[in-house]
């Protein structure tokens, strides 16, 4: 087989798809003029492709027995951030208070996550990933015992705002850092299966501390969160490698352009609050709008879960080629499932379908937003999914906050409506880019034909 030509570097390019990732190699190809380029820096099977220098030198197995390890540490932090999805009704009757004012429970901790995640990536964005990550995980597992051992509503704030702390520098730093144990063309895949422990926490986590909170307590979640934290850090500690952001193999964007990543965190903003706004009242839409039973409501969360992990799996094989289309199906799901949710929350079956589409929907854009910010940053990776984070969790304050009010003046039945209207034009903003279609197009049949002619 003979190996494309190293042209050097492309250009810098203002086209949304110029890098491809190569069906044969793996490697990065970008496609500047119409021509096959191989970029230089990537690691490579190819002959005559040096390896990247800054790629950390660490085997396969130490790098996924890593990214399992991260997975892992995912699953906690996102069980502890969506636990009021489950834990809201159990907690207001518990502690005396309103489910809208255990509602601040979710605008608290996005508050803390989105004012400390810039600021804590720029503080540590020289420093080794390694002790970055365990430290954090150690801080948040005392954030999280906080909330194990209160038993007041301010005592839960309190846990909220620690653990929103450890949640920001943990998604600013563990993002970039798994991909960059990888090469730079696997990076969608290698962040959609750190997913993997975040979509689990649908599945396994927020049914479990649902089930706990209403028959043993809603202490018993944050224990389990803040023991598991705390074996996570030891682990993380052990099994990962050491170095820095720009040792890794995406030390920064593959097609910078601040345009366009200011566009993703628009697109990041509206998707987010939309979706905050309508699932963090989870439990009172489905239970008073719908009807189902209290006890019901685990199940229900468990399905919708068990079908994001299955998505995230799937669609860790297309996120690195088609990085926008699969915004756009992501977008389209959710504006689909929000149509649902808003004309039929009367019925039961709608919602159980519902549910199903926001799984699918709503894991497949959450690998490909990340993706397609980290694409873009026209910073270093981790300040880029830093700035990433804080957007999403502006996002999530936003929406919880407004839902609260949408949920006590008009009905919880009014929340999809909302989700629907923001939704739409998320998917409008995506839309608009510029010409992605037809590109994208075009760069898979150039990169065919230029493959074709290697191997002839």
């Amino acid at each position: 087989m003979k190996a494309p030509a190293v042209l050097g570097p492309p250009a810098p390019a203002h086209d949304e798809q110029r890098a491809y990732a190569s069906p044969v190699s793996g490697d990065a190809v970008f496609v500047p003029q119409g021509d096959i380029v191989v970029r230089p820096d990537t690691e490579s099977g190819m002959a005559g492709v040096p390896r990247t220098p800054g790629t950390p030198l660490v085997s396969p197995g130490r790098a996924n027995a890593t990214l399992v390890a991260l997975g892992v540490a995912a699953f906690l932090v996102v069980s502890n951030e969506i636990a009021p999805m489950g834990l809201i009704q159990t907690m207001a009757v518990d502690l005396g208070r309103s489910e809208a004012e255990l509602g601040m429970t979710v605008t608290v901790f996005a508050l803390a996550t989105m004012a400390a995640t810039l600021p804590l990536a720029f503080l540590t964005t020289h420093m080794v990933r390694r002790w970055v990550i365990a430290g954090t995980m150690a801080f948040w597992s005392i954030g999280a015992l906080v909330g194990a051992v209160t038993d007041s509503y301010q005592g839960i704030l309190a846990s909220r705002v620690l653990t929103g702390f450890g949640h920001a520098l943990f998604w600013a730093a563990v993002t970039p850092a798994a991909a960059g144990m990888f090469p730079a063309a696997r990076r969608g895949r290698s962040v959609a299966r750190l997913l993997l422990g975040a979509s689990a926490a649908g599945v396994i986590g927020l049914p479990a501390e649902t089930y706990l909170a209403q028959h043993v307590g809603w202490h018993a979640p944050f224990w389990i969160l803040s023991a598991g934290g705390a074996l996570m850090a030891i682990t993380v500690a052990i099994l990962m490698p050491s170095f820095r952001t720009q040792q890794s193999s995406i030390p920064r964007g593959d097609v910078p352009s601040k345009p366009r990543f200011l566009r993703i965190m628009a697109i990041t903003m509206l998707t987010t609050w939309a979706m905050t706004m309508t699932w963090t009242y989870f439990a009172a839409l489905v239970t008073d709008v719908t009807g189902f039973a209290d006890s019901t409501v685990p199940v229900l969360l468990f399905v919708g879960g068990f079908v994001g992990v299955g998505t995230t799996w799937m669609v860790a094989r297309y996120v690195d080629r088609w990085p926008v289309k699969s915004v756009v199906v992501g977008q389209f799901g959710l504006l689909l499932m929000w149509l649902g949710m808003a004309l039929g929350s009367h019925s039961k079956v709608a919602v159980v379908a519902m549910i199903c589409l926001q799984g699918l929907s709503w894991s497949v854009l959450v690998v490909a937003m990340i993706n397609w910010a980290l694409r873009h940053t026209p910073w270093t990776s981790d300040i880029g999914n830093g700035t990433y984070a804080s957007v999403f969790n502006a996002g999530n304050a936003i929406g919880s906050r407004v839902g609260a009010v949408i949920l006590g003046a008009w009905g919880a039945q009014w929340l999809p409506v909302g989700s629907l209207a923001l939704t739409a034009a998320a998917l409008v903003l995506v839309l608009t880019v510029g010409g992605w279609a037809s590109r994208e197009g075009a760069i898979r049949r150039v990169v065919a034909g230029g493959l074709h002619r290697g191997v002839g």
